[in-house]
């Protein structure tokens, strides 16, 4: 015989004494609840079965010896809240061989090779601890697959996971006292680590190696000796952090080829990043800083491919390549340090925009025989030398900008520079100098505002095509005796000032980094800089006599509320006015209120004086969709607004930018609703919703700017917080997240009001109960909504049989989750409902308090409340009818739906009706969505059959039906009671007996009001109340709120 439920106890009688003996009578599906202790055996898991701990985590202990304590051989298991140890030098302590095991708040703790061995099967390891002294924790090989989430990993004595197959998922996991690598992949290594913290440990925090293709995204390193040892393989690092490490940040040695994405080291020992012998691999926006060795160091046959980022040295250089290191190095910011760029040995780098600042020596260093290539980048601000090409190097430089230093680019003894389209400016020397032994041959150098425009010392060779030497302070070229630099073009010697001009700053270069350092929005950072990119080309190809290429600047912000697109517009302003595309760069901020007049006429003059103050600049239209009527709305002005833009841009098309911004859909329609709109806004730029880590970042942002701070446990409580924020289309982002932050200063100043005398660090520090009580979750306080919410619907008149069935729906959903809590098997279930019955009983009052209650139990996240009908749902044309009812749907995300009259979406005999069209639409919206979301349909009780009948999945989706029956005379005489007295009424009995009466003998038809029957009745009564009291001249108080027999009953024929 098996049973569903057994029990196991060391103690009691009526239990079974084991385990193994409780899993033998266990049938398929069946609980096992152990009560505490430590039992000394070895399971083996063959079919579907629940282990869980009768009084929590740690009060069982399942020991297996020397052996493997838990073995899952097939089916489906699920541990809960038990502590497994066991194993050797020859077995693990858990292994999975075939079916599911999931170890929920289990720990695990391995006394030999591993804790956990996962070679085939499934193993799901979530919000326990794993150790073992002797070993490492985890083992993922050939078809297992591995999902840890949420687990510590500590004190383990090799390796804390190895990832030796492709199927593992490593989750907000926190890896502490590993003493080798905290993260192991190699072989065929794959699938992804995400999240958590590695911290101390004395090996490596990240090891790939041989053909690992593991993703390691967010992953934080604190302290230890390495951040990560990339040996072979292609693994991607994406957003992970290297904070600290006593060595180097990150070595890439082998034949490894990484992808590193926008990752941060800073502090590290060693070098930030190093790649060594043959790798290459690619770095993507990564922020290097701090480092006790350059922050970039290329060394062998390496060939890095570097793209964006800033990489920031102190007393080093900022990048080093050496040996026979080649690669590129692409709109990376340099800052800092001894030089930017130092290249030795026979190493080949190409750089190109590149912006290389703030160097005590030189910003760009060449030795040996190194060659380095140049395009498109700008050095400035470099003590010694802009560039320095040393014995036996050799450069060759395109549209290079130096500025400042001691001397702009230094050609030393037997060092060679290939120069084209060159300019180098506020050298306290020489802009470009040719030393003895120096060769240089260049082609359009521009020397200004330097003390010697172009010297070339004697023994200098070489020849400099298209010169222009002006407005130095000394001389514009010097061609000393022994030099036989050919100099041609160079104009006649102009007077010098009397004092060296100011080194020229690009001031593009500091807006584009100030957008780069906003929170997110990769997307639009990319194609603003492409945006910005083209403009760039577009002048040189007009400085070169070439056509432009045609381009429209105006432009789509398209996306959610709170997004940044007004910073970004700003910011492109000034970045257009940087290049000399607009004159001024100004933006001018408008809204439909701004545009549109309320006459005929008026409209095209304001659009007009608008748009005029904002030539040279930016005209930015927030929610530009509002100058496109509703449909229906007859004729608006703001058509009129877009004609008269339409016009003004074509007019003025290079004198302005119009930049509008709304929501994506409602922006589309805007564009499709005028001819000319889509042709002048050729570019639609999306800005994203921000992520929760960046919406927790823009919290620490606004946190530093006012100089609090965040505690760790206050992050982590933060990530919940917007974790369960609905994230719809009206989602506010950074407006959300300021919110936040106000609500988060006002909480802490209530709760430091309290103490005598807060310290300095205490009045800074923000805590997670400054988040408010909604973090706490659970608790006395969310029982209380509960119950008083439904204590309300208990107060509402009549409905007997609906509370009934409102009460056991919340009760079942309550067990429901009590039982996951507990990790009990729960049943699925659908909340749905249908409201059927006559009108004025109290429907859409039940669905709001029914999708509140669901709201304080956790069920549902937002809890808003969207009521619609058929008009709201139904459009005029094909395919209209879906998108509005995919737009009320996505208002209810989060909440209820409430469709009035429902049945209306499907009137008989109609079957070409667009009501269908919205019902097929919900029945898949309703799938799709099946747990962010409760639909109640209402209508009368034959008719919703009807409506249910519409589709052949409707029905199924509504397993509950609810019925509301008319009120009885009783109930009414009540409802009218209760409404009189919240007008400030008064009812004597027998004014009560006579509502009654009345009610007694009112027609029930189908369309019978009820509740609103009630009001209408007291409506009619105080009318005559009014007239009766009229004629007293001065009536009492008590007159004025007494209703009386003559008042509520209705004159013969009424």
């Amino acid at each position: 015989m098996t049973d569903y439920m057994v029990s196991v106890s060391h103690t009691d009688p009526g239990c079974l004494p084991s385990i193994s003996a409780a899993l033998t009578h266990a049938g398929p599906g069946a609980t096992v609840v152990v009560q505490p202790g430590v039992y000394t055996e070895q399971l083996r898991l063959d079919r579907d079965v629940t282990l869980v701990a009768e009084d929590g985590r740690g009060t069982v202990t399942i020991d297996g010896g020397s052996g493997a304590a838990v073995f899952a051989a097939s089916g489906t298991a699920v541990l809960r809240g038990l502590t497994i140890t066991g194993g050797s030098p020859e077995l693990p302590a858990v292994q999975v061989g075939g079916g599911a095991l999931t170890l929920a708040d289990c720990d695990v703790d391995g006394r030999g090779v591993v804790a956990v061995h996962v070679p085939s099967g499934r193993l799901s390891l979530t919000g326990g601890v794993l150790r073992n002294p002797g070993g490492a924790g985890a083992l993922v090989e050939n078809t297992g697959e591995l999902a840890l989430g949420r687990t510590a990993v500590r004190e383990v004595g090799t390796v804390g996971v190895v990832i030796a197959g492709p199927g593992a998922t490593v989750i907000d996991c926190e890896f502490g006292e590993v003493a080798g690598a905290a993260l192991l992949s190699l072989r065929e290594g794959g699938g992804l680590v995400r999240g958590g913290t590695v911290s101390g440990g004395d090996g490596p925090a990240i090891v790939a190696e041989a053909e690992s293709r593991t993703r390691f995204e967010r992953v934080t390193v604190r302290g230890g000796n390495t951040g990560a040892v990339l040996n072979g393989g292609s693994p991607v690092l994406e957003s992970c952090e290297f904070d600290g490490v006593n060595g180097h940040g990150v070595e890439v040695t082998g034949a490894a080829d990484p992808v590193l994405q926008g990752c941060v080291v800073t502090g590290a020992g060693g070098h930030g990043i190093v790649v060594t012998e043959s790798a290459t691999g690619r770095f993507a926006e990564c922020v290097i800083s701090g480092t006790g060795a350059a922050p970039f160091a290329a060394t062998g046959s390496s060939a890095p491919q570097i793209a964006g980022g800033r990489f920031t040295a102190s007393t080093t250089s900022a990048a080093v390549f050496e040996a026979q290191a080649s690669g590129t190095i692409t709109g990376t910011a340099l800052t800092g340090g001894r030089s930017g760029l130092v290249a030795t040995g026979s190493a080949t780098p190409v750089l190109s925009e590149v912006h290389v600042s703030g160097c005590s020596e030189s910003g760009i260093d060449l030795h040996e025989q190194s060659v380095v290539t140049v395009r498109d980048s700008r050095i400035s601000g470099a003590a010694t030398s802009g560039v320095h090409i040393g014995r036996g190097s050799r450069m060759e430089a395109g549209n290079l900008s130096v500025s400042g230093g001691r001397d702009g680019i230094v050609v030393a003894d037997s060092g060679t520079a290939v120069l084209a389209s060159v300019e180098v400016s506020g050298a306290q020397g020489a802009g470009l100098l040719i030393e003895t032994g120096g060769t240089v041959r260049a082609q359009r150098v521009r020397a200004h505002g330097n003390a010697v425009g172009v010297r070339c010392a004697p023994g200098s060779a070489g020849s400099i095509e298209q010169c222009e030497a002006f407005d130095n302070t000394r001389e514009n070229i010097s061609r000393e005796q022994g030099s036989t630099v050919d100099v041609g073009g160079a104009p006649a010697v102009v007077p010098a000032p009397s004092s060296p001009a100011e080194p020229a700053e690009d001031p593009v270069a500091a807006l584009l980094t100030e957008l780069e350092a906003l929170v997110g929005l990769a997307g639009v950072k990319r194609e603003v800089a492409t945006l910005v990119g083209l403009h760039r080309m577009g002048l040189r190809r007009a400085a070169a006599g070439l056509p432009a290429p045609p381009m429209s600047r105006h432009m789509v912000f398209a996306g959610a509320p709170g997004t940044g697109k007004t910073t970004v517009a700003r910011l492109y302003g000034k970045i257009l006015a940087g290049l000399g595309v607009l004159k001024t760069g100004q933006i001018v901020e408008v809204a439909r209120a701004d545009l549109v007049a309320e006459h005929i006429g008026g409209t095209a003059v304001k659009t007009t004086e608008r748009f005029e103050a904002a030539l040279g600049g930016v005209l930015f239209i927030d929610e530009a969709y509002t100058l496109m009527p509703v449909e229906g709305g007859g004729h608006d002005f703001g058509r009129e607004a877009v004609d008269t833009l339409v016009k003004l841009m074509e007019d003025h098309r290079d004198e302005v930018v119009v930049i509008v911004a709304g929501y994506s859909p409602q922006m589309r329609a805007f564009l499709g609703a005028n001819p000319g709109l889509a042709s002048r806004f050729a570019k639609t730029i999306e800005f994203e919703s921000y992520s929760t880590p960046e919406l927790v970042t823009i919290v620490e942002r606004i946190c530093s700017s006012h100089h609090y701070s965040l505690e760790y446990d206050t992050r982590l409580a933060l990530t919940e917080l917007f974790d369960g924020m609905v994230r719809d289309e009206n989602f506010g982002n950074a407006r959300v997240a300021r919110k936040v932050f106000e609500e988060m200063v006002g909480r802490q100043a209530f709760r430091l009001a309290q103490s005598d005398d807060p310290s300095g660090v205490t009045l800074a520090q923000l805590m997670p109960e400054d988040l408010g009580p909604a973090q706490a979750g659970g608790g006395e306080g969310e029982q209380d909504r509960i119950d008083e919410m439904l204590a309300k619907l208990h107060r509402m008149t009549g409905l007997e049989a609906v509370k009934r069935e409102v009460t056991e729906m919340i009760d079942l959903l309550a067990a429901t989750r009590a039982r996951v809590a507990a990790g009990l098997p729960a049943p699925s279930m659908s909340r749905h409902l249908v409201f059927s019955g006559p009108p004025g009983t109290g429907k859409t009052t039940v669905a709001r308090l029914y999708g509140d209650l669901l709201t304080a139990l956790g069920v549902l996240p937002g809890g808003q409340f969207v009521e619609v009908a058929r008009a709201d749902l139904v459009g005029e044309y094909i395919g209209h009818t879906a998108h509005r009812t995919k737009e009320a749907f996505e208002r209810a995300r989060g909440g209820v739906l409430f469709i009035d009259e429902a049945y209306t979406l499907a009137p008989p005999g109609a079957q070409n009706d667009f009501g269908r069209e919205a019902i097929d639409t919900l029945v898949k919206l309703m799938e799709d969505h099946r747990d962010e979301v409760v639909v109640i349909a209402a209508g009368y009780e034959r008719e919703i059959e009807m409506f249910l009948a519409a589709n052949s999945g409707l029905a199924s989706r509504f397993s509950r039906r609810i019925h509301f029956e008319n009120y009885s005379p009783d109930e009414l005489t009540s409802i009218f009671q209760q409404l009189a007295m919240t007008s400030g009424y008064e009812c004597p009995g027998a004014t009560l007996g006579a509502v009654r009466q009345r009610f007694e003998g009112v027609r029930r038809t189908a369309t019978f009001g009820n509740g609103r029957y009630a009001r209408q009745v007291l409506d009619e009564a105080v009318t005559r109340q009014a007239g009766r009291i009229r004629v007293l001249g001065r009536p009492t108080v008590e007159q004025l709120r007494t209703l009386l027999v003559e008042d509520v009953v209705a004159k013969a024929g009424a």
